[in-house]
């Protein structure tokens, strides 16, 4: 039994990094550099729970949970946790979505307000900025939503959001850490209900199939049908979530980030 869950778990995690693999071969990732990622995922992983310092990490019992050598499990611990990427994806959506939600930055029928950059006596986009992106700096996250699209400033320098969803584009560095993002969030989730045993505690995770599939003429009505309906579900769920009051640490508030995803997927899409 056991012998055949880990064969079942290899051939699922194959089908996952297809499309991974995919995407560090457009971009250029060799097998090495992928190989070097897995190798300190693995131990940085299996080393979790052991110690807050390497120096206390039992190297020779993390070399055998993972297989590598003590040498290249020394090595990694030695080496730096992790790269330091210039992604400004969550302060973006925390941004719009504050804008969207925020009952200071939002006008008559819940509609976003037109902000000054700065202002003393009223809303601005620094003050958004101070209260949803905590150390983030204003005037250079306003240059990246000008550069997506994301917002639009007029010859008296007003702002006018634009979009309430951030969907970077591919040359767009945060495009990639939504990747990680997404599919991490989805993995997470499917495998904590796989382990919890009370129906009632699992997460909400549901997949609709088109049992027979569809035509394939059919399928831009669908993905209409699915965006619009989709975008009104998670705008209902996020105005929800903004009219809870906000955990306070200092106040021993229990902090848990949450949220929903949803996706819809086309089998074999390139060949669409």
């Amino acid at each position: 039994m056991e012998a055949d869950l880990k064969a079942a778990l290899l051939a699922a995690y194959a089908r996952l990094l297809r499309p991974l693999v995919q995407i560090l071969l457009r971009n250029g990732v060799s097998y090495t550099e992928f190989a070097d990622t897995a190798k300190r995922v693995f131990v940085v992983t299996a080393a979790q729970g052991y110690s807050d310092t390497t120096a206390t990490v039992p190297i020779a019992q993390l070399a055998i949970r993972t297989g590598l050598s003590q040498r290249e499990v020394g090595d990694v611990l030695a080496a730096a946790d992790h790269v330091t990427v210039d992604s400004t994806l969550t302060h973006m959506a925390a941004l719009l979505g504050g804008w969207h939600t925020d009952v200071e930055f939002t006008g008559p029928y819940g509609l976003p307000l037109e902000l000054p950059f700065e202002h003393s006596d009223r809303p601005s986009f620094q003050k958004l900025v101070h209260r949803y992106c905590l150390g983030g700096e204003p005037a250079q996250l306003l240059r990246r939503m000008l550069a997506v699209g994301a917002v639009k400033q007029a010859e008296d320098g007003w702002l006018t959001v634009l979009t309430r969803a951030y969907l970077p584009s591919a040359e767009n560095i945060d495009s990639v850490e939504r990747i990680g993002q997404a599919v991490a969030r989805l993995v997470d989730t499917v495998d904590f209900n796989r382990q919890e045993r009370d129906p009632a505690s699992r997460l909400f995770e549901r997949t609709v199939v088109a049992d027979y599939g569809l035509k394939q003429e059919d399928l831009p009505a669908l993905s209409s049908f699915i965006q619009a309906r989709g975008q009104r579900l998670l705008e209902e769920i996020d105005n929800w979530i903004s009219g809870r009051d906000r955990p306070e640490p200092e106040r021993n508030d229990v902090v848990v980030h949450t949220g929903l995803g949803i996706y819809h997927y086309v089998d074999d899409l390139d060949k669409n």
